[in-house]
């Protein structure tokens, strides 16, 4: 008889994922792994497979809470409804200005580490980046139609992912502050 799994799987994950996005793929081995979810290497490989299999499976978690969070605030499906498209932009570029003025993270968007770290070499990532981004944009459409904007969707994207990775390069939150000013203005 098998042995019933004896870990909280969703909490093995959630610290997995943080392992993934703070180091990347390469620099993260299974003795990060296993120390960050406190499994062994055999418990790893029987509950989630192999290195890869659980760094998508950690990208997936982050879409779907991140991206999730994102779109669902561009497109208004929530208590953001009230807000226009320009507010809501507004707002999603301040997601990167929070996370290095509030919380001191400099990790960037796992998704954008993502498209950097292994969608190059990996087909399955690459689409699972393609996938992300694609809501994205959709999301900030939604957002831009609201306003009747000729914006651009694709450089409001651009700008986002391009202060993820300033704030991960040690950009600081008055230089993010000016650039969602300007791409607010241009709007």
């Amino acid at each position: 008889m098998a042995r019933l799994r004896e870990f909280d799987e969703v909490k093995a994950l959630s610290a997995i994922e943080q392992v993934f996005w703070a180091q990347g793929f390469e620099g993260t081995s299974y003795a990060d792994l296993t120390s960050a979810s406190g499994l062994g290497k055999g418990s790893l490989y029987a509950a989630f497979g192999n290195k890869e299999a659980l760094y998508v499976r950690s990208l997936l978690s982050y879409i779907e809470r991140e991206i999730g969070l994102g779109v669902c605030l561009l497109s208004g499906n929530s208590e953001f409804e009230p807000l226009s498209g320009k507010e809501r932009i507004h707002m999603f570029l301040g997601v990167a200005i929070d996370a290095v003025e509030n919380r001191q993270d400099r990790r960037g968007c796992f998704v954008c580490n993502a498209a950097i770290d292994l969608a190059p070499f990996n087909p399955d990532v690459e689409e699972v980046v393609k996938s992300a981004l694609a809501r994205v944009i959709e999301g900030l459409q939604i957002a831009l139609n609201l306003d009747g904007s000729n914006a651009s969707s694709e450089h409001l994207l651009a700008t986002y992912l391009g202060m993820r990775v300033m704030a991960k390069g040690g950009a600081s939150a008055d230089d993010l502050h000016a650039i969602r000013t300007a791409a607010i203005n241009a709007i």
